[in-house]
């Protein structure tokens, strides 16, 4: 267990000289619990009020500002360790929701009617941003965050699917922010954690788990967002249907995200939502500032496509066989290596002597 002298100067040190990135860090922190504290139909305290926008902006420089540090190019071979491809993706995808998040303030402090044509435009440009951060890394610097993790198989393709859910829930675009917030908590802290366990300050297998119980939490969180407006089941199906897609069918992304943005539109159709209630007045700029009402508590709307629990079921069954095999193929890659090793530790010394086979002569077969 590490001392509290020896935690201070692993956590603070001379590449943050004034501590900004530690400050906003404390400060992000102290926001997720004051906006948990508020969970349920108050949308965590959220209004179109100034105090929203500078909660967004402090997350939004948090993330920005872990650019400061220094950090070893390529990742080790537990794979929890923060990265700089994996700090670059998790500024990415944490200004993905924080985007969604401002969307939503200037549609509601504008008064503004709800534009999911811009959902799919910040999904579809994360995808980008992120390919763009893999690439400027270089190929020595790239791996892939879930699968080269040192974990189980199962726990491993649990993480994978969940990615789909909440890329799901940025496209399907609840207007609540506290949907998006925990999208950011769950982005920000597990970098937090990773940076734990670079410093040695926790172990692998702790953090490992304490990330899948976030995943868990925010799973429940985010469905019971999405059930405000009658769209748990359809949101659930839609993003089980990406998964096995993608991880069963290796479809590529751009194509995948692109026509589940077209689904996504249709599928939004088929639930009817209650009356909008009256926009807020008409303000100028300078009033914008002004504290405004807490939002009206949503009416919970009517399901008319009959069909979705069906199309659900098929699509958690979808989602357990693709599983199912990806585990076996993973329990069988790894019995074969434990046979290799085995064998090799057994073999004969002149055996070990034996000259390599080249490179070329490998690739060719």
């Amino acid at each position: 267990m590490p001392k509290l002298n020896e935690i201070y100067d692993k956590l603070f040190t001379r590449e943050d000289p004034n501590n900004l990135h530690k400050t906003l860090g404390i400060f992000c922190l102290a926001h997720f619990l004051f906006r948990f504290a508020q969970s349920g139909p108050t949308d965590m305290g959220f209004a179109a009020s100034k105090s929203t926008l500078a909660c967004i902006a402090a997350h939004t420089l948090l993330s920005v500002s872990s650019l400061i540090f220094k950090i070893p190019l390529k990742r080790i071979a537990s794979g929890y360790r923060i990265w700089p491809e994996y700090r670059l993706h998790s500024i990415v995808f944490a200004l993905r929701s924080l985007a969604m998040m401002l969307v939503i303030w200037v549609e509601k402090a504008y008064g503004l009617e709800t534009n999911h044509h811009l959902n799919a435009a910040i999904v579809l440009g994360t995808l980008a941003a992120a390919d763009f951060g893999s690439w400027s890394v270089g190929p020595n610097g790239r791996s892939s965050t879930i699968q080269d993790l040192e974990a189980p198989p199962a726990m491993r393709y649990f993480f994978s699917v969940m990615q789909f859910h909440a890329t799901m829930g940025v496209m399907l675009g609840v207007r609540r922010f506290s949907t998006q917030l925990i999208y950011v908590w769950i982005i920000q802290l597990n970098a937090f954690l990773m940076t734990l366990r670079r410093k040695n300050l926790a172990p692998h297998q702790g953090l490992v788990w304490t990330y899948g119980a976030m995943l868990v939490f925010g799973f429940v969180v985010c469905s019971y967002e999405a059930q405000t407006i009658g769209a748990f089941v359809m949101v659930n199906t839609l993003a089980n249907t990406a998964a096995v897609l993608r991880l069963g069918l290796r479809t590529p992304k751009y194509l995948l995200w692109s026509g589940m943005a077209v689904l996504t539109h249709f599928a939004r159709q088929t639930i009817t939502l209650p009356p909008p209630p009256p926009p807020p007045p008409a303000r100028a700029w300078w009033q914008l500032w002004a504290k405004t009402a807490p939002l009206p508590v949503p009416v919970p709307p009517e399901e008319s496509f009959p069909y979705w629990p069906a199309l659900y079921a098929m699509s958690v069954a979808a989602v357990l066989v693709v599983g199912y095999r990806k585990i076996a193929r993973a329990a069988a890659a790894a019995a074969k290596a434990d046979a290799a090793t085995a064998k090799a530790a057994s073999a004969p010394m002149g055996a070990a002597m034996a000259p390599p086979v080249p490179s070329c002569a490998a690739r060719a077969g």
